[in-house]
């Protein structure tokens, strides 16, 4: 970004309008700016900083101080900054809010701030304060903190940044380099330190409150008593023996579980050996019963069986008897085939005659169908050839239809033309309205000015004859007698302000009704265009207009009353659209009538074809039909032959009883096989059924007897009184065992918590050492350590670049003694460090604190280190490159040596291409540089203000 042109205008000390040109102080190089103190040349800088971003340079100036305090009430105060950026030219205004003169009345008012960005291409400026400062942020890459640390090292900073400590510096480059983050980290990590110390404090305090629920069952021996006394001091700082205690608590019930859940397993093992004897002394005595039931049962079984055995024996021959009916059967069944024969021919004859009838019958239909297809083809001839000329009848219509369209659209357009044109007529009307008003106001401000203009030509005549004496010239026209001398009105003066406000009101007013006259004027012209147009369409359309035309026109060719045409040209348009609706309507009509046609002769030769087709398909019928009946004729003729046949082996085979008899002697037969056949069965599976359950029940008999010698004899009275007496003992087992699980499960539940937040404990503490260890490196708290904090470690990478960009400065002001240099080993541990400041010394090789340093040294150290945080901070601008740079004040500590080293960095900083501008009272500075901008403060009969001049 380089400065073309900077105005100023009743801002700080500058009261009138002051531009500076910096064109005139070439392409690059250095430039001075001095003058008087509180001239105002760092304002030069802030009226830059505030064109571009709405504030100043400083943290000390505010936006509302920017009105000067010198500039007269009517003058304007706003900044104009034009600078060029990538080749381009860029004009940015802004104006502060401040009071100034209500525009009506007297008084003062509140201006609202205003600013405006003007873009070398075809973009809209941008207007609004707030959208200007992103825009500019946008355009150069750069916010305002930025740009004030990269454009300007301003007054009584320089010294700062040097003698600070870490603490100071790390504030510093936390507001330059937005640092702030790695601190929040810090501070969250110190916090969660704390949370889990708290966490891990709360565990071991609930630890102790289980441990006090733990009970010991037949409390005995040391190890209970010691428990009993660690519970009444709540096991403080005994967590672990504790622990050790309850555990052997544990171990010792389960073994004591464990003893009286063997001695439990014991009498159950006898129990359960007495209940198997005195379950078998009860099998034994129901073996008994069920062999005495078993013995009633074959007695009952055996006498049936005998008598089923000599029924059985008179179905022995069943077998043949049902081969002999079977063969008897089969042999008139074939016998009763030849009648079925007979009958299946005679059926089929009676079928052949009913289709022979149904053949006849389709073919005379077929032939009358026929006949009329015929007449129905010469009627869709006739009709088709009548329907020939449709689509030319159709394409006439549509042609016809957007003929009158076009028209109707035509006159549509004319109208809403005349539509315009009424509503510019009205416009028009308005305008030379508000000409007139405006005219009127103007001439009475004229007629009011002339004689107030009068009347201050006569207070200044007046003014004049006071001063007359006799006998000495008049100084208007040199007379030495004044006979009739000017006297002033009584009424007042007019005053020369009251006159030049009431002609600038005049001026104003004027100039209103001049623009209002060609605005008028304008109107007017484009009015007239549009009625030619209209007109001209009007006679290309309305042939009734054009002799309206001239029935209308006066002797000097002109139409007569304007509304009169204008009526009448809308009565045509209306009357010749009516007509077109009517046009429109009938060419439908014409149109959908043609289409219908088209249809209906599609329709016509499209049923032609079909009956083209059915003809085909019925004359195939036809044929089918004859073949048909020629096909069942034979059949006929073949069956009577078979008939005939039949009927002979019939008769020769003595058959002459009839078909009814012999399905009669069938049927029974059959009846007498199955009869036969089923009871034969039912008698042998009765039989099997009787001699099985005998085989049962002997079979049944024969196991019981063994197994009540298997059982043998078994004591049941004395086993059932040994059986009650353990069962007591196992009673009394068992309670014992559920005491000792309940204290069991309880301390066990209490270990098994303990046990977890034990475990929850150790992670806890992993934690919290973990997490101490992580906040102590981030906040600089390790012992041995120096206090170096995460914020200082990310900063001192940036401390780093800017001090080896600051030394390649300092080397060169310095003549190669001095170079600065980070102290890397804090002399006080307790303290922050790792931003802390040395200088190396290279005359003598030592290394010791910037604070050593004399105050031109200092001058040059400080100096070096602004343009290498100037540098650094454009640099992490993404590489954006400023063509300008303010240097302000501080070179007066220097020596002549020292100056020429100074002024040797600052030109190569400014290398050809940079304009580097500084801001200073140094008389030798005024000798050394060429370019200059002197402001001066002046103080005149006209006021108070300062001026810049460039040489």
């Amino acid at each position: 970004m380089r400065p073309e042109k900077l105005t100023i205008s009743a801002f700080g000390p500058y009261a009138d309008k002051t531009e500076i040109d910096f064109s005139r102080l070439g392409e690059g190089g250095l430039y001075l700016i001095t003058g008087d103190t509180g001239a105002g040349k760092t304002t030069i800088f802030d009226a830059i900083t505030f064109a571009l971003y709405g504030q100043a340079s400083g943290q000390v100036r505010d936006s509302a101080m920017f009105r000067s305090k010198y500039a007269d009430i009517e003058t304007e105060t706003f900044v104009e900054f034009v600078f060029s950026y990538q080749g381009k030219k860029y004009q940015v205004f802004r104006s502060p809010e401040y009071m100034a003169p209500k525009k009506r009345g007297t008084g003062l008012t509140l201006r609202k701030a205003e600013a405006q960005l003007i873009y070398p291409d075809e973009r809209q400026p941008v207007t609004k304060a707030r959208d200007v400062t992103r825009a500019i942020e946008e355009l150069l890459g750069l916010d305002y903190e930025q740009f004030t640390q990269i454009a300007m090292i301003a007054q009584g900073d320089f010294q700062k940044l040097l003698f600070a400590g870490t603490v100071q510096r790390g504030e510093i480059f936390r507001q330059i380099f937005h640092t702030g983050l790695y601190q929040q980290v810090q501070l969250k990590l110190k916090d969660a330190a704390r949370s889990r110390y708290k966490d891990y404090d709360e565990m071991r305090r609930s630890i102790a409150q289980y441990l006090d629920g733990v009970k010991v069952w037949q409390a005995e021996g040391t190890e209970a008593e010691e428990f009993a006394e660690l519970k009444k001091v709540k096991f403080e700082g005994k967590l672990e023996r504790s622990l050790d205690l309850l555990k052997s608590f544990i171990d010792e019930g389960e073994s004591r579980e464990e003893e009286l859940l063997k001695q439990e397993q014991e009498v159950d093992q006898k129990l359960h050996a007495m209940e198997k004897k005195l379950h078998l002394s009860a099998q034994k005595r129901s073996l008994e019963q069920k062999r005495e039931f078993a013995g009633k049962q074959l007695e009952k079984v055996l006498p049936e069986l005998e008598k089923i055995s000599a029924e059985a024996e008179k179905y022995k021959d069943t077998d043949k008897k049902c081969e002999e009916l079977g063969l008897l059967i089969r042999e008139k069944q074939e016998q009763l085939k030849k009648y079925q024969v007979l009958e299946q021919l005679q059926k089929e004859l009676g079928e052949i005659g009913a289709q022979l009838e149904k053949c006849k019958t389709q073919q005379e239909v077929n032939i009358r169908h026929e006949q009329q297809l015929h007449k129905d083809m010469e009627q869709l001839k006739q009709e088709r050839s009548q329907l020939e000329n449709s689509e030319l009848d159709l394409q006439k219509a549509i042609t016809e239809k957007e003929k009158r369209t076009q028209r109707k659209t035509e006159l549509n357009g004319l109208k809403s033309g005349i539509r315009e044109f009424r509503s510019l007529y009205e416009a028009t009307k308005e305008q030379q309205k508000k000409y007139q008003d405006a005219y009127e106001k103007a001439q009475q401000q004229r007629e009011y000015y002339q004689q107030i203009f009068h009347s201050f030509l006569d207070a200044q005549a007046g003014l004049l004859a006071q001063e007359l004496k006799e006998n000495e010239p008049c100084p208007v026209c040199g007379s030495l007698s004044h006979p009739h001398p000017r006297r002033i009105s009584p009424g007042g003066t007019v005053t020369q302000e009251t006159l030049d406000n009431e002609k600038i009101k005049l001026d104003k007013l004027e100039k209103f009704s001049v623009d209002q006259s060609l605005e008028a004027g304008k109107l007017k012209e484009r009015s007239n265009a549009s009625w030619r147009q209209i007109v001209t369409s009007a006679e290309e359309l309305l042939e009734d207009f054009q002799e309206f035309r001239k029935e209308t026109k006066n002797g000097n060719g002109q139409a007569g009353d304007f509304m009169t045409v204008w009526n009448q040209m809308i009565f045509m348009i209306n009357r010749e659209k009516e007509q077109c609706e009517k046009l429109l309507a009938e060419s439908d009509r014409k149109i959908r009538k043609a289409q219908e046609n088209i249809k209906r002769r599609k329709t016509a030769e499209k049923l032609l074809e079909d009956i083209e087709k059915e003809k085909e398909k019925l004359q195939e019928k036809k044929n089918f039909c004859d073949r048909e009946q020629a096909g069942l004729t034979i059949k006929a003729s073949e069956n009577e032959k078979q008939q005939k046949n039949v009927a002979e082996e019939i008769r020769q085979t003595h058959l002459e009883d009839g078909k009814e008899v012999l399905e009669k002697e069938i049927k029974e037969k059959k009846q007498e096989y199955i009869d036969l056949k089923e009871n034969s069965r039912k008698i042998k599976e009765k039989l099997e059924r009787f001699q099985a359950e005998k085989e049962r029940i002997t079979s049944t008999i024969k196991t019981l007897e063994e197994q009540q010698k298997e059982i043998g004899e078994i004591r049941e009275e004395e086993i059932r009184e040994q059986y009650s007496e353990s069962t007591a003992q196992k009673t009394e087992l068992a309670e014992k065992r559920k005491e000792l699980f309940s204290v069991q499960s309880g301390n066990l539940e209490i270990y098994q918590k303990v046990q977890k937040r034990r475990e929850e404990m150790s992670k806890a503490e992993k934690e919290y050492v973990w997490m101490k260890n992580l906040s102590d490196t981030a906040n600089g708290s390790l012992n041995g350590k120096a206090k170096i904090e995460l914020e200082t470690y990310i900063q001192m990478a940036y401390f780093d670049r800017i001090l080896r960009r600051a030394n390649l400065r300092l080397l060169t002001m310095s003549s190669g003694q001095y170079e600065l240099k980070r102290q890397e080993q804090s002399e006080n541990r307790k303290e922050k460090a790792g931003l802390d400041l040395n200088v190396v010394d290279h005359y003598n090789g030592t290394e010791r604190s910037v604070k050593t340093l004399s105050g031109g040294e200092s001058f040059q150290a400080s100096l070096s280190l602004a343009l290498g945080l100037s540098d650094e901070i454009q640099a992490s601008a993404g590489g954006i490159r400023l063509d300008s740079m303010f240097v302000d004040e501080g070179f007066g500590s220097l020596d002549e040596e020292a100056l020429s080293q100074a002024v040797k960095a600052l030109s190569s900083l400014a290398d050809g291409h940079r304009m580097v501008g500084i801001i200073s009272h140094v008389a030798e500075l005024k000798e050394r540089i060429e370019n200059k901008i002197i402001v001066t403060k002046q103080c005149t009969g006209k006021g108070v203000g300062s001026s810049i001049k460039i040489r």
